[in-house]
């Protein structure tokens, strides 16, 4: 079973507050930041995908910037890390023997993930424990926070 989620999980407490009672989200989109197109617009999908199929969506956005980008690419790990997070429902929900692919989608992209890992040179905790980079705080920030503002 995943871990359910708790405030300190999302970056802001208006993030948390939209998870509703129920810990699913209200919105309609499932954002990608850091991961942006080669325009800079931000990566969503559609919130209504279930887990294998938002799998299969991120899985095919990471293997084009992996064409083009290479192992270098800084989406790759952030990606790879969404995918990871979706494991485990992969294989509560959609790991009986795929018709289509004649695989258990939960233990293909544990696997996935698993050589992924290494093509990137990275161990699965690794990308596991990846964190979105922290805001740059400039001497305007300092000094608010010095103030208390």
């Amino acid at each position: 079973m995943p871990p359910e989620y708790k405030s300190s999980d999302f970056q802001k407490a208006t993030y948390w507050r939209l998870r509703g009672k129920l810990d699913v989200p209200q919105d309609r989109w499932v954002s990608f930041p850091y991961c942006e197109g080669e325009d800079r617009s931000l990566i969503v999908a559609w919130a209504g995908y279930d887990h294998l199929q938002l799998a299969q969506a991120v899985g095919t956005h990471y293997a084009e910037i992996k064409e083009k980008g290479g192992t270098r690419d800084p989406r790759l790990v952030p990606l790879l890390a969404g995918i990871l997070e979706l494991v485990p429902w992969l294989k509560q929900w959609h790991n009986d023997l795929d018709p289509t692919y004649n695989l258990r989608m939960g233990d293909y992209y544990t696997g996935f993930v698993e050589g992924e890992a290494k093509y990137l040179e990275m161990t699965v905790q690794q990308i596991r424990d990846w964190q979105p980079p922290r805001p740059v705080c400039g001497r305007r920030c300092g000094r608010n926070r010095a103030s208390g503002g």
